[in-house]
């Protein structure tokens, strides 16, 4: 499993992601957020601080 933290353009925390592997392949992708809407797709990978 590899965590990171999601940032805004502000560059302030607003959620997270977790990427989960099984067997060498990847099995599991999770994006959340702590704001009361959700995001609109997957964030930019310059937008994920590991």
């Amino acid at each position: 499993m590899a965590e990171a933290i999601v940032l805004d353009a502000a560059g302030q925390e607003i959620g997270g992601a977790m990427v989960f592997a099984y067997d060498g392949y990847l099995s599991n992708l999770e994006v959340y957020t702590w704001e009361d809407t959700p995001m609109a797709g997957l964030p930019a990978p310059d937008r994920l601080r590991w």
